[in-house]
C-alpha cells in the first residue's frame, strides 16, 4: 500500500469512527415537528425541546478566570442539540464571560488533522468522541491538554481525560413496546430469552460508528456488570448468535429501532434513551430499561494550534459548570458530567436522565481505551457471525 493510500484510508477511518450524538433536527422535524415547533415558539428559558415545563437555573458567581475578550470558535453536530447547547451554554457564555461564540458544524477529525498537519487550525473548541481523540492521538500531536485548573471539581475523573473533558451523555439500552410486554423486561437475561419474551428484535450492527450490544450480551450470559470489561469478544459473539434468529434487522442509524418499536415491527429493540423519551412524549407505548445500559458522551477538544486557545479552556470550563450542565438537561434528556448538576434539577427532570444518581448506578460506563484498541476486531467478529 502507498504511503498516499495508506494517508486516505486513515482519514477514512477517523471520519467514520466519530461518535455522533444520537439526536439530529432533520430526524425530530420528520418525526417529530409539530411538537418541536410549538416547543421552540415557547420561552427557551421555561420549556425544553420536548414540551416539558422546567426552569433553567441561573448563572450566579462568574469566576474570573472564566472571563475574557475576542471569540471562540466551537464546532458541533448541529441540529436540535446545538440549538439547545446554544441556549444552555453559548449564549450566557457570551453575556457573562464576555466572549463570543462562533459556531461551526461538523467536528470532522480528518479535518482537524489536515488543518494541524498545515498548520492552519482555525477551530478552538470540537465535540468529537473521545474514542476518535484516543486514536487522531496515536498518529501524532494533534490535541490541546485541557486546562483542569479552572475546571469544577464536580467534573469527575471518569468524565476527564488529558485532551478531552466528557460532554453530553447517553444511553444505549433496552427499549420495548409496553402493551406487549407488560410486565418486562427487566435487564438483559430477558432481553436475549426468545421464549420468556417471544417476539423480533432490532439490534445495533458492528461499524465504526455503532456500538454492536456485546456488554448486554455479556451481562445475559451471567457476568456481573461492573466486571464485564475488558469484554471477552468470543464470548458475547456466542450469545449474539442464539437470538440472531429473532433480530429481523441489525440496524445503523438511531430512528431505525424507533421507526420499528413504532411499527410494532420489533417490540423489543437496542435504542438510545433520548430518542425513546421523545417517542413517549408523543404518546407511543413505549419503555426503557437503565439496568445494565451502555453510558456514552462525546467530548469537548480542543485542536493543537487553536488560535484562541485561552478562550477555548475558558468555554469549557463554564460549559462543564455544574449549572451549564443542569441547564442542558433541562432542555434535552441528556446527562450530566458535573455531578453537582443533579442538585439543580427536579425529579421530574432527573428520572429520564441517564447520570442521574439512581440510573447512573445502574448502567455500564463505555471504555473508550477498550474500544479503540479493539473495535476492529470487533467488526471482524461481529461479520463473521453475520455471514455464518
Amino acid at each position: 500500500m502507498s504511503d498516499e493510500t495508506s494517508h486516505k484510508a486513515m482519514l477514512q477511518r477517523l471520519h467514520d469512527s466519530v461518535m455522533v450524538p444520537p439526536t439530529s433536527r432533520r430526524d425530530f422535524l420528520l418525526r417529530y415537528g409539530g411538537g418541536l415547533a410549538a416547543a421552540m415558539a415557547m420561552p427557551m428559558l421555561s420549556t425544553g425541546a420536548f414540551g416539558q415545563t422546567e426552569a433553567m437555573p441561573e448563572f450566579k458567581d462568574i469566576p474570573q478566570a472564566w472571563k475574557g475578550s475576542g471569540q471562540v470558535v466551537v464546532v458541533t453536530w448541529g441540529g436540535i442539540g446545538t440549538d439547545m447547547q446554544r441556549k444552555a451554554w453559548f449564549e450566557p457564555f457570551e453575556k457573562l464571560c464576555g466572549i463570543k461564540v462562533v459556531e461551526a458544524v461538523g467536528p470532522d477529525p480528518a479535518k482537524v488533522k489536515a488543518m494541524v498537519d498545515t498548520k492552519t487550525t482555525s477551530w478552538d473548541v470540537c465535540q468529537i468522541g473521545r474514542g476518535t481523540m484516543i486514536e487522531l492521538a496515536a498518529q501524532g500531536d494533534y490535541w490541546e491538554p485541557i486546562d483542569y485548573g479552572i475546571v469544577e471539581k464536580g467534573v469527575t475523573d471518569n468524565f476527564r481525560s488529558k485532551f478531552g473533558l466528557d460532554i453530553v451523555p447517553y444511553a444505549q439500552m433496552i427499549a420495548y413496546r409496553k402493551d406487549v410486554y407488560p410486565d418486562g423486561p427487566k435487564g438483559w437475561a430477558d432481553f436475549f430469552n426468545a421464549e420468556k419474551y417471544p417476539g423480533a428484535r432490532t439490534m445495533p450492527i458492528a461499524t465504526k460508528g455503532n456500538i454492536p450490544e456485546l456488554v448486554g450480551a455479556l451481562i445475559a450470559d451471567g457476568v456481573a456488570p461492573d466486571k464485564v470489561y475488558p469484554l471477552d469478544i468470543d464470548r458475547a459473539i456466542r450469545v449474539l448468535t442464539k437470538i440472531k434468529p429473532k433480530v429481523v434487522k441489525w440496524w445503523e442509524t438511531g430512528a431505525q429501532p424507533m421507526q420499528m418499536l413504532i411499527d410494532n415491527e420489533a417490540p423489543l429493540a437496542t435504542a438510545w434513551n433520548g430518542r425513546v423519551y421523545s417517542a413517549q412524549q408523543e404518546g407511543k407505548p413505549l419503555d426503557l430499561v437503565w439496568n445494565g445500559g451502555t453510558l456514552l458522551s462525546n467530548a469537548w477538544l480542543v485542536p493543537k494550534g487553536a488560535p484562541n486557545l485561552s478562550n477555548a479552556q475558558k468555554f469549557i470550563a463554564f460549559s462543564s459548570s455544574a449549572i451549564a450542565q443542569a441547564r442542558y438537561s433541562t432542555l434535552l434528556p441528556y446527562g450530566f458530567t458535573n455531578v453537582d448538576s443533579a442538585q439543580y434539577l427536579s425529579p421530574a427532570v432527573l428520572k429520564n436522565l441517564p447520570t442521574s444518581p439512581e440510573n447512573a448506578k445502574l448502567m455500564v460506563p463505555y471504555q473508550h481505551e477498550w474500544w479503540a484498541a479493539n473495535r476492529p476486531e470487533v467488526i471482524a467478529k461481529f461479520n463473521k457471525m453475520m455471514l455464518s
